[in-house]
């Protein structure tokens, strides 16, 4: 059954004409990433604003159990908030091949929601279907599709890194994609690029959060519209800068904050404080908030390593939630950002410079580019646990460059909706 809009969608206080949907490849409930946070904060925002906004996001039956007879279900109370749950999803092809379930309730939704813009923030889950779906349903409706990471030209987890070799991946190109990919052929990856292509050309408007990611797309997919950039910002809640509560000892406390993956570069981080102990460098700390999304044998081992070889220097907290991250901050001179994928616009960093706090990060992807504009950063030369170590050291010698001016101008959730109004309204 699909949720009913309700008297909601007939209140007075919502503009006329402003209906907006947004639709993410899950819920931050289920999974806190970057674009699902970005996309109900959207949602959040547009409602606070007095806008008609609804989020729809997609599940499977791993994350909570769907109600029979459907394949939908209410994730708030006033059903604004929705997911539909997929099983015939193949990541390849970016196909959902579940006409009559998944597809056959997405156009039932719009139908009943009738949303004069659709902003699509990933096709992970609901498909290159999903914007032919749309179109055809709502022939008026403005779509506009942010693309927040390489899934449309990587196949490979949308990384454009290569986990058996510890490498980010200098394509996409045939040669590369075949490699991690033997099993294909060049036909399905000519396929594959052209499906996405025709797909993306039913949005109106293409977005970037940076301009790095942009012109990976540009040179690599060369879509048939303009790609725009529209910088991500700070998501948090309203609330002051953290005040920095500084340790006695003046040991400088390091941040880690986030999901614990390969490719999310906490293993360079402890080689880089096993690096610093080993030199006798001890007046650091490094505190890390985060958990495994999916079980990695070989980080549960790292970390068990890490426990014992550096002892007091670092200190594990687990998951933590978005509301509290500034009491987190409140902890730390430094955020470490030691990402080893080509990540393109990490809202921690946002987080970061929003507290005053410094963030010492490697010199690829996107993370320069915001710590540029932003007039902040230090990184390292390289992107290695040893260039990382003296970056964290000279933080270390000289604390002063931890002195970053809280509250700078860092774009918050009503400057992204208004940024993005009008993509939607102009």
């Amino acid at each position: 059954m699909v949720p009913g809009p309700g008297a909601a969608m007939n209140a007075s206080s919502q503009k006329a004409g402003r209906r907006i949907l947004q639709i993410a490849h899950n819920h931050p409930r289920f999974h806190p990433g970057g674009t699902e946070l970005t996309a109900l904060a959207l949602h959040r925002t547009a409602l606070k604003s007095g806008l008609d906004s609804w989020y729809l996001g997609a599940l499977d039956d791993s994350q909570i159990v769907p109600n029979l007879g459907t394949q939908m279900i209410a994730l708030s109370d006033d059903q604004r908030e929705a997911a539909l749950f997929t099983h015939r999803f193949r990541r390849f092809a970016l196909a959902q091949e579940d006409h009559h379930g998944f597809l056959w309730e997405l156009r039932e939704y719009l139908k009943l929601v009738r949303p004069h813009v659709v902003h699509v923030h990933h096709l992970l889950n609901f498909g290159l279907e999903a914007l032919y779906t749309i179109r055809s349903t709502l022939p008026d409706a403005r779509i506009v599709l942010t693309i927040h990471d390489y899934y449309l030209i990587c196949a490979n987890d949308g990384q454009l890194y290569k986990h058996e070799l510890k490498q980010r991946c200098p394509g996409p190109t045939l040669t590369e994609c075949l490699k991690c990919f033997p099993e294909r052929n060049a036909n399905d990856f000519a396929m594959r690029r052209l499906n996405i292509r025709n797909a993306l050309s039913l949005s109106d408007r293409l977005v970037s959060p940076s301009h790095f990611l942009k012109e990976k797309f540009d040179r690599y997919l060369a879509p048939s519209q303009e790609i725009e950039v529209v910088e991500n910002g700070y998501l948090g809640a309203d609330i002051p800068p953290a005040r920095r509560r500084r340790a006695d000892d003046g040991t400088i406390v390091f941040g880690y904050f986030g999901n614990i993956s390969a490719v999310k570069g906490l293993q360079d981080l402890l080689d880089a404080a096993d690096i610093l102990s080993k030199a006798e460098i001890h007046n650091f700390r490094i505190n890390v908030h985060g958990s495994q999304l999916f079980k990695e044998q070989a980080m549960d081992d790292r970390i068990a390593a890490a426990r014992q070889s550096l002892a007091d220097h670092v200190r594990f907290f687990g998951l933590y939630s978005p509301e509290d991250l500034g009491r987190h901050f409140e902890d730390i001179d430094c955020l470490v950002f030691p990402s080893v994928w080509w990540e393109n616009a990490p809202l921690v960093i946002y987080e970061a410079l929003f507290h005053g706090r410094q963030v010492v990060a490697y010199p690829h992807g996107g993370a320069p580019e915001i710590l540029a504009r932003h007039d902040a950063g230090v990184l390292a030369a390289r992107s290695d646990p040893y260039a990382l170590a003296e970056a964290m050291q000279r933080i270390i010698a000289e604390p002063s460059l931890t002195l970053a001016a809280p509250g700078r101008q860092i774009r918050g959730n009503k400057e992204l909706l208004e940024a993005y109004s009008r993509l939607y309204f102009s």
